[in-house]
């Protein structure tokens, strides 16, 4: 499918597979609604400019106007990422990785053990 075809969330995939991210760690990593992400990818609906928001302050490497448009890379030259949040690199995405299966192995073992 040609780039100018498809919609937001399309681009929006596209950019997970490059950052080899699912649903989950996009939603848990822009602090989104969980399903929100799976649900636009089954009705082929829009995002809310909120969502979007999130999405480009998280991931400040990320071209607004490509997830928008189409138009333009995926990515923002370096020079034109603002400075006052570093890109995630692949070490600060393993990170998070872990801290977000830590805190998912602890919430299982509390609801196992104290029924919570």
């Amino acid at each position: 499918m040609e780039n100018k075809h498809k919609t937001t969330i399309d681009r929006l995939l596209d950019f997970m597979v490059y950052k080899n991210l699912n649903d989950n760690k996009l939603t848990k990593l822009a602090n989104l609604s969980v399903g929100l992400i799976g649900r636009a990818r089954r009705n082929k609906s829009g995002l809310h400019t909120d969502t979007i928001e999130k999405i480009l302050h998280t991931f400040p490497e990320l071209n607004p106007t490509w997830l928008l448009t189409g138009n333009g890379s995926m990515l923002l030259d370096s020079n034109d990422i603002p400075k006052d949040k570093p890109v995630m690199n692949e070490s600060d995405t393993l990170i998070d990785e872990i801290f977000i299966t830590q805190k998912d192995i602890i919430y299982m073992l509390k609801k196992k053990y104290f029924k919570v």
